[in-house]
Formats: C-alpha cells, structure tokens, sequence
C-alpha cells in the first residue's frame, strides 16, 4: 500500500467559512473515501493559513520524525502571493513588498522543500492551487473594512492579481520540472468556467462544495491513473 503525505494550506483541507465567518476544515475533496478506493493511505499535514515559508519548517520537522512516504503532495503559494494588508493598512509597506512572500523567496522555499523530500527518497508531486475569484476577494476586502483609497494604491485591476498569483504557480511548475517531480495542476478545471465565481465561497479564496468537488475529480483522475486504472 503506497503513502501520500499531503504538505499545504487550507485548500489540502478542504476549507470553507460559514455564514458566521468561521473557517472549518472538511473532506470536501473526498480523500477519505479516494485512499479506500484506491488502497492508499493519506496522511494529510497540510496546515489553514501556511506561506511556504511555514509549510517548509512544518515539513522539515514531519520529516525529522516520521517515516518516509512514498509520494509527498506539496501545494502552496495562494497565502503567499496575497498581499499582506495588515501592513499596508498601517503603512509599513512599500509596494514592491506587497505581497506575503515574495516570488523569488517563494521559489526557493519551494526549491528547497523539494530537494528535501527527494534527499530522504520520497517522490514530489507539485499541486498548482486553482485561481482566486479577484473580484470576490476584492469585495470582501473592502467590506472587511480595508479602504478603496489604500486599496487603490496597490491594486491597479484584477488582471494585475490574476497575473501574479497566476506567477506563482507558474514558479511551481518550472521548480517542479526542473527537479523530476509530478504535477498536478488544479486551475485549468476552474479556467474552464463560464463563471468561475459560482464555485467559490465567498471570500473568494476558498472553494465552495462545487468547487472542491472539481478539485475532487482532478485528484480523481490522478489518483485512477497512479492505480494503474486509466
């Protein structure tokens, strides 16, 4: 029986908010019943709110202390291209630091989680987190009591962020060729839309249940293929 360990933020756990605005975590994507079909045993560490910088100390400890898995999941990047509005709202940030972690820092976090998990033999498969419904997000920002003024000063338009986050996982891809890994990539599913909106929750960042359901048929289809079943 082969093991997955799963290394990312709230997508990896299935995370939505309620009405009240509480955030919980759920088998949305369905990988309790996908390690029965499949006879493989998931060990999801994926942690709500991780940059990868903080996913990258998290797995260096699991892999200090735990066995060696198979095939090590690794998705980041959405907590790290967005912008950190907690200090550009207290005018501590210059805009070419805008963003949590910056590109160039993200890609050697990714880099060196990679070389990490292959060091102790494990097989890297990188997990492209889809886009982010801009619009949504932009609005629940503003009614989150962030200003259009200061917004204004750092967001130009949605293409702009559609781009950057676009980036990111754009470094996950080039990273992941480079070093020999998998790559299963979640946007092209939500690209695909007519209206993408309708599959998010509504802050905009997470999946709603139709969104995690066509998360779900991606990792459907690699998981069938890795059973050797397609």
């Amino acid at each position: 029986m082969k093991t997955y360990y799963m290394f990312g933020d709230s997508l990896m756990r299935g995370v939505m908010p309620d009405e009240a605005w509480n955030y919980h975590s759920s088998d949305a994507i369905g990988f309790d019943a996908m390690q029965a079909q499949y006879n493989m045993k998931f060990v999801n560490y994926a942690m709500p709110t991780f940059t990868s910088e903080r996913v990258k100390m998290w797995l260096t400890q699991i892999m200090s202390s735990h066995p060696v898995p198979d095939v090590a999941f690794l998705e980041c990047g959405g907590n790290d291209c967005d912008y950190d509005w907690k200090s550009i709202c207290d005018g501590k940030c210059y805009y070419e630091h805008r963003h949590r972690v910056a590109p160039q820092d993200f890609k050697k976090n990714y880099e060196d989680m990679i070389h990490l998990l292959q060091e102790k033999g494990a097989a890297v498969t990188a997990v492209i987190a889809p886009p982010i419904a801009i619009e949504v997000y932009l609005s629940h920002l503003l009614e989150s009591g962030i200003s259009r003024e200061v917004m204004s000063e750092y967001v130009n338009s949605v293409h702009q962020m559609q781009d950057e986050y676009a980036e990111y996982g754009d470094i996950m891809r080039a990273v992941a060729k480079e070093n020999g890994c998998e790559i299963l990539s979640l946007r092209e599913s939500f690209l695909a839309l007519d209206d993408m909106k309708a599959y998010y929750s509504k802050d905009g960042m997470h999946p709603n249940e139709a969104g995690y359901a066509l998360i779900r048929g991606d990792f459907e289809k690699y998981f069938a293929s890795a059973a050797g079943i397609i």
